[in-house]
């Protein structure tokens, strides 16, 4: 009987665990960022922009990253710098869907950095009414 008890809770807590299924964060503008910055400083956030200024760089261990700026689709709303490991596959004028770490300003060396994201996805949002061509 304390064996069959002890089974059934197994089996109620994993189907729990596996029926709950984890927070996942709405997209935000780059202004929201911006305005609200001291809130999402070293958190994970996805944020919604235009790419320009795409830079391909080399890394101290000849390993590849790339930089570029992530605007607004409202040019007022200001601007925040994106890196991301690996060669690029985007270009200026896309717009995209960045996931990664936030930081409103980080000391780096003799310099601080300002608005950047380090970027773990940098995902292009095609735009769905346009018809396949093929």
């Amino acid at each position: 009987m304390v064996g069959t008890r002890a089974w059934t809770l197994v089996a109620a807590a994993g189907f729990f665990c596996w029926s709950v299924q984890p927070a996942v964060s709405a997209s935000l503008t780059v202004k929201d960022l911006l305005e609200k910055g001291d809130r999402y400083h070293q958190q994970f956030v996805s944020v919604t922009g235009q790419v320009t200024d795409v830079k391909a760089l080399i890394g101290p261990r000849n390993l590849p990253f790339y930089t570029f700026v992530l605007r607004d689709t409202a040019k007022e709303a200001g601007n925040i710098t994106v890196i991301m490991q690996g060669k690029s596959e985007v270009s200026g004028g896309d717009q995209v869907l960045v996931h990664g770490i936030f930081f409103k300003s980080r000391k780096a060396g003799r310099s601080t950095i300002t608005n950047r994201i380090e970027a773990t996805i940098v995902q292009q949002l095609h735009d769905q009414r346009q018809p396949l061509i093929g």
